[in-house]
Parts: C-alpha cells; sequence; structure tokens
C-alpha cells in the first residue's frame, strides 16, 4: 500500500486539508486474488489502520471468493475527533456481531 500512487495523494490531500479519509481500495493477495480492504487515513496523512474483509459474498452464482482472499480478523475501532469508528466493508458480518456497544454499525461510543 505504501507505493501506491493513489492512497500516496490520499494522504497528501488528508494532510493539506487536515481532514481523515477512509478509502476502499483492492490490495493484491496470495493466489492472484485481491483484499477488499477499508483504509482509514487519519488528519495527518498517516494510515491509520485497515480491515480486509471477512466474509466474501459467495451464493448462487455469484463467488466473490473466486476473485477475492478473506482477511483474517476484525481490528480495533480508530480514535476520531467525532468518537471511535470501526471499519467495515459491504456484505460483511453482521454489524452486531462487530460492534456489539452501539447498534450503529459503524460508530461506537
Amino acid at each position: 500500500m505504501s507505493s501506491s500512487p493513489f492512497l500516496l495523494g490520499l494522504q497528501k490531500s488528508a494532510l493539506e486539508n487536515k481532514l481523515a479519509i477512509n478509502v476502499g481500495i483492492h490490495v493484491p493477495a496470495p493466489n492472484n486474488k485481491l483484499y477488499n480492504r477499508s483504509c482509514w487515513i487519519n488528519e495527518k496523512g498517516e494510515i491509520e489502520s485497515y480491515y480486509d474483509k471477512l466474509h466474501l459474498f459467495d451464493y448462487g452464482a455469484l463467488r466473490e471468493s473466486n476473485s477475492m482472499q478473506a482477511g483474517m480478523s476484525v481490528g480495533s475501532p480508530v480514535e476520531t475527533v467525532v468518537g471511535r469508528v470501526g471499519l467495515m466493508v459491504c456484505f460483511d458480518v453482521s454489524p452486531l456481531i462487530l460492534n456489539t456497544e452501539s447498534p450503529i454499525p459503524l460508530i461506537s461510543q
């Protein structure tokens, strides 16, 4: 991730504008697959945390696992100016499983 022109540009923008950015990206994984990653860039332009989607969407003929690699764990929430923020990717584990402290999936108090 550290050499991606896309991420480097976002890091520069975050620093210049003193604004945190959460972005979804695809990152190379083993076996010619990709990780579906949520990446948190803080106001200092640093990649503070990232999360790789755990549960892939495999239903009927739709097989996300054909091209994507599942992540290994759920990370800790990120401390932000608005509170703690947890990272997720669409169609992942139920928000209530990932975040038992709050009914809101991405924010906990």
